[in-house]
């Protein structure tokens, strides 16, 4: 048993002097493993220690920014669409079936939009994803927190960090209060969160923020007024609270948006008044928002979830009008829903994302990482 055991120690050690590629210089093999599509990256950690602490460190991932190989990934709190609901998906046959089971909440997934290569997949969880989760990204960790119960329906605060580098979860702790509906954002390390609701459906003025690495939670000063249903946004090194209402006002939002975003350290909404509107810009306090595009032919403004990647560059998911739907519906995704649309906010132009079977629920939050 000794002499085995001293074998695997010796074998072990030995592979951390072998080249990480044979036949390679190390630096020239570097290169390759770092150009490997973070999709892969599973694999690579299997194939032996040495590659498998490669691309796990945090060097690796800074290197791939380094030599312009990084991808840039949108994550998604996403209602989960069957790709066929008529043949043996289990909500598919509850509808047919009619009463309380075709009544049942939706299910949310973590969906991820690979903006660099232009695909799509769904994140595999531990656990099921709590109905109207909030998604920040801190670094090279994605975290999941608040929501509702989908049992209970009572807001949770609960939280869950994914590492992207070793694919693993955690259970963070949890937030202070449990909340849904509130605003949520990640500034220089931290999460933010602000506002939303209780289980008695009473707006909330609390806030508090989370540091993943001492995974601890601090609490902050409350905001001046009450806010549910309110958006966070990180902008110029601060956290903000857009929109929303009190306990009072239930549904009447002040300057409501459908949602709001910051790029190129300007903060953009989308308009979604009565159905129509455009992309606007905050010009500063006392000067409010000002109108500099138009919405793209076919989105339905509401209901719309929006997130910067790439520079300049917004991905929007949002409705789609029905009658653009039924005229492409065969050619992009064989159904109706919501689908993306990626904004250059420069030259103000939109393009469609193909949108898969699958990816077209709706979109509660959205957070981008580069990796």
């Amino acid at each position: 048993m000794r002499g085995r055991e001293k074998r695997g120690r010796g074998m072990e050690g030995e592979e951390c002097y072998k080249a990480l590629i044979p036949g390679l210089p190390d630096d020239i093999a570097l290169d390759c493993l770092a150009r490997v599509p973070l999709r892969f990256h599973p694999g690579l950690r299997l194939v032996c220690p040495r590659w498998r602490d490669l691309v796990t460190a945090p060097s690796f991932h800074r290197h791939r920014e380094r030599i312009g190989v990084a991808e840039d990934l949108i994550f998604l709190v996403q209602a989960v669409v069957p790709v066929d609901k008529g043949r043996g998906s289990d909500e598919g046959e509850e509808g047919r079936k009619g009463g309380a089971a075709a009544c049942r909440p939706p299910v949310y997934g973590l969906s991820a939009y690979n903006a660099t290569l232009g695909s799509w997949h769904r994140v595999v969880t531990p656990e099921q994803v709590p109905l109207f989760a909030q998604v920040a990204a801190v670094g090279r960790e994605v975290v999941l927190l608040g929501g509702w119960d989908r049992a209970s329906l009572e807001p949770t605060a609960e939280v869950r960090v994914l590492d992207l580098a070793t694919g693993g979860w955690r259970r963070g702790a949890a937030m202070k209060a449990a909340r849904s509906f509130f605003a949520c954002a990640a500034v220089e390390g931290r999460v933010y969160v602000a506002g939303g609701h209780d289980g008695q459906k009473n707006a909330l003025r609390s806030a508090e923020s989370y540091d993943p690495v001492a995974d601890a939670w601090s609490a902050l000063p409350e905001m001046g007024e009450e806010r549910d249903e309110c958006q966070g946004v990180a902008a110029g090194g601060r956290f903000w609270a857009v929109s929303g209402y009190g306990t009072e006002g239930q549904g009447r939002f002040a300057g409501g948006s459908a949602c709001v975003w910051v790029s190129g350290g300007r903060m953009w909404s989308l308009e979604g008044g009565g159905g129509v509107g455009g992309v606007r810009e905050y010009e500063g306090s006392g000067k409010g928002w000002r109108e500099v595009a138009q919405l793209p032919g076919g989105m339905r403004p509401c209901a719309a979830a929006a997130v910067s990647c790439a520079g300049e560059r917004v991905l929007v998911v949002a409705a789609q009008a029905e009658a653009v739907a039924e005229a492409e519906v065969e050619v992009e995704v064989g159904g109706g829903g919501h689908r993306g649309w990626i904004l250059e906010v420069g030259p103000q132009r939109w393009t469609r994302v193909v949108t898969p079977v699958g990816f077209t629920g709706f979109v509660f939050s959205a957070a981008a990482v580069r990796i």
